[in-house]
């Protein structure tokens, strides 16, 4: 059979491929860390080619974050994408496609995607997977302890996920059924053989062949990194991987049958055509490459030559092939000698004191690339099952193991640094610092052209970085000397929880006073110890059902205990809340609170239940709660009772703020005018008193996200509350951090 050789080389895209997929024979989809969903069409030409000369590419749908996993629903001819917006956008081919629906229930990054049969599936950095049929979500599979990196529709009920946590489970509707062992890293992708058999590959850089029974049937090793991706040619029996190592290999009966290297990184993703057999590999480098068996589907000679030149002439990082001796390499007379297998790479001095890689082909020595020192993007890591293009050791005190710092070169470094902080419970005070360092040690990279990351508060200036409202032919005048170019803050449309709890001392203090009070109320140690695993269970997510049981135990305690004891149940239901399925449990808990006797006298409750409220912003039912005109005039009620003659906790601020900050949010989804007349009102109060930095950043970002409602009669009430003055005194009162003054800026000039 003879040797694929490049077809296309397919270039628009300006980032880092993640996924490609050929939904029909003509057809040809990508996504990109560039934000878009691409579909390239072959145009006929006279070439007498398959494909012709040219191909067609439109950008279908652009995301607000990165995209990396995408699914071709055969039978609605519908495009499935999704990524860092933590939601799968369904999309019809063509140009500029407004999405047909959008999938939503995935709270963090979704990795992954695959369809057969009416099922849709995804995977998720959540730790979950979720199967989805027409516009429901029919099963949430948990049982994985990391990221989910990897799904299969066997059947309409019956999958299989890989994951972060080095396993493979095969799952019955939402059961787990078996769990395959054997890799010893991250698993990264799955693909299906045949009605018994199906691949894996993983980031110890093999792919492994598995019955369904769990047997491992053959182990295939070659790769010299992570092997990202699999596709399953059934015409020709053969396996397709893409690695880190910037190949493509192509396997049958268990031998690797031709390595294709090509001039970039990493190789995210690979397709096989099921009509002609070609295949397609998505690289770091932005572009798609299609190859070909049939000679009249390859490229010219021309331009054959010129891939050839470009994969010869790639600088290879000794990061990816180790430490290299060059007084013990072979000179160029090694390369008489014929390979012992296909992909075999060696290594040969030159007579300039350099490195060159060679790639045994089959009939000769190939090279691949000169091997230099630090060169090209270094190997992706990975931190707690998710990946980071760096991991950071960050000291902070001495004698103490170093805590990790992950990152991404698309991130907001801000976004990165408020989460390490959090995490590891550390001051908000060392935003600013912890930003700066991971900007200093990066050296301000980005990957192509990326839309600016929200974080959770706004965003943030970035150093040379352009508001994504700013097209080429947009930017702003040149200016002599430095520019800092910010993204634009206003207004924000993320809401912000508070979900971090100490479940530990949480449930301690709930048993300690259980022991002393009146039995009939006290709860038991089988109560509380059900209880401790699911709060433990919680910071990864809950099930409905587990989070209705632990919310009928906390309010238990809500509603049974003395008020200076209520504590330790809000805090629970402040962390399940969002979890709950059912608006009759949720307006339940609401019920109780507000009608608990002087339980908001204990200035600790009035905290806990503020960051409670915060988080029904969480779930679709809390927020359809909140909308409801009494519900949220009692809620706006006991943030007015806040604000009075005494002063509050800093923690108490920072809930009060989060909580007008997604009241804000909601208002500017919903263009409701009503609320946002209630809220501007409590925010210009409480801004002329707030003495936390925090709570005044939250704050600031939320006033600003009610102004730009776009409404006048809202502007003018800004103006008519004193809102330029307030903002002025908050700048002189605490406007030390440079985020606050830009913040604050801002509202100042939606305010003229």
């Amino acid at each position: 059979m003879p040797d694929f050789k490049l077809s296309r080389t397919l270039e628009a895209h300006k980032g880092d491929v993640r996924g490609v997929i050929f939904p029909e024979p003509g057809l040809l989809v990508s996504v990109s860390r560039d934000c878009t969903l691409r579909t390239w069409k072959h145009m006929p030409g006279s070439s007498g080619s398959q494909y012709g000369v040219e191909w067609s590419s439109d950008v279908t749908y652009q995301s607000p974050k990165y995209l990396n996993s995408v699914a071709w629903m055969e039978d609605a001819k519908l495009i499935a994408s999704a990524g860092l917006a933590q939601v799968i956008t369904v999309s019809p081919p063509g140009a500029n496609q407004p999405p047909e629906y959008v999938l939503e229930g995935h709270d963090s990054n979704v990795c992954a995607l695959d369809y057969n049969s009416g099922v849709l599936m995804s995977g998720s950095w959540d730790k979950t997977a979720r199967v989805w049929v027409g516009r429901e979500c029919k099963y949430i599979l948990r049982g994985h302890e990391q990221a989910v990196w990897a799904v299969l529709v066997v059947a309409p009920d019956q999958y299989i996920t890989g994951s972060a946590d080095k396993t493979i489970r095969l799952w019955s509707s939402s059961k787990t059924v078996n769990v395959y062992t054997g890799h010893t890293d991250v698993v990264r992708c799955i693909c299906r053989i045949s009605d018994d058999r199906f691949a894996s590959c993983s980031n110890d850089g093999s792919v492994r062949i598995w019955d369904f029974k769990g047997s491992c049937l053959a182990e295939l090793y070659g790769h010299a990194s992570f092997v990202y991706s699999l596709a399953y040619s059934p015409t020709t029996d053969e396996i397709i991987s893409g690695s880190e190592d910037r190949s493509v290999r192509v396997w049958k009966d268990g031998e690797c049958v031709q390595t294709i290297s090509l001039p970039c990184t990493s190789v995210w993703a690979v397709a096989i055509n099921s009509e002609s057999g070609d295949i397609a590999a998505g690289g770091s480098d932005g572009t798609v490459r299609v190859f070909s068996r049939s000679e009249t589907s390859w490229a010219t000679k021309e331009e054959i030559a010129k891939f050839d030149e470009q994969v010869a002439g790639y600088a290879i990082s000794t990061n990816e092939v180790g430490n290299i001796n060059k007084e013990k390499l072979p000179s160029y007379e090694a390369l008489e000698v014929p390979g012992t297998k296909i992909g075999q790479v060696i290594m040969v001095k030159t007579a300039y004191a350099s490195v060159d890689a060679y790639q045994w082909t089959g009939d000769k020595w190939a090279k691949i690339g000169e091997v230099v020192s630090g060169v090209g993007s270094q190997q992706k890591q990975i931190y707690e099952g998710q990946e980071y293009d760096y991991v950071f050791d960050v000291d902070i005190q001495e004698g103490a193991p170093p805590l990790k710092l992950p990152y991404n070169a698309t991130e907001n470094p801000y976004m990165a640094a408020q989460r390490f902080l959090e995490k590891n419970e550390l001051p908000l005070s060392y935003l600013d610092e912890t930003a700066k360092f991971i900007e200093k040690n990066t050296g301000g990279v980005r990957i192509g052209t990326q839309t600016p990351l929200e974080d959770p508060y706004g965003s943030r200036y970035i150093p040379g970085e352009q508001s994504s409202s700013t097209t080429s032919s947009q930017q702003a005048p040149a200016a002599s000397g430095p520019k800092r170019v910010r993204f634009s803050l206003f207004p924000q449309k993320t809401f912000l929880y508070i979900k971090k709890a100490n479940v530990p001392m949480l449930m301690k203090k709930i048993e300690e006073f259980s022991a002393t009070k009146d039995p009939s109320l006290s709860v038991s140690s089988v109560e509380l110890s059900e209880a401790s695993e699911l709060m433990v269970a919680s910071e990864s997510g809950l099930d409905p059902d587990s989070a209705r049981k632990v919310a009928a135990f906390a309010l238990r305690i809500v509603r049974q205990w003395p008020a200076a004891e209520k504590l330790g149940g809000l805090d629970i239901l402040r962390v399940v809340v969002g979890e709950l399925d059912d608006a009759g449990t949720v307006s339940e808990i609401l019920s109780v609170i507000f009608n608990s006797p002087g339980i908001f006298d204990v200035s600790n409750n009035a905290m806990m239940a503020t960051r409670l409220f915060a988080n029904l912003f969480q779930s679709e039912i809390g927020k359809s709660i909140i909308q409801q005109a009494d519900t949220r005039e009692t809620i706006l009620d006991h943030c007015r009772g806040l604000i009075g003659p005494t002063s509050i906790s800093k923690l108490t601020e920072v809930a009060l703020a989060t909580l007008l900050l997604n009241f804000s949010v909601l208002v500017g989804l919903d263009n409701d005018l009503e609320t946002a007349f209630s809220v501007i009102g409590i925010i210009t109060e409480y801004l002329s008193i707030i003495k936390d930095p925090e709570a005044a950043y939250r704050l600031i970002v939320a006033f600003g996200t009610v102004l730009s409602v776009g409404s006048p009669e809202i502007i003018e009430a800004g103006k008519s509350l004193d809102g330029t003055k307030i903002v002025h005194d908050l700048k002189r009162r605490i406007g030390v951090e440079k985020r606050i003054e830009t913040a604050s800026d801002d509202v100042l000039h939606l305010l003229k």
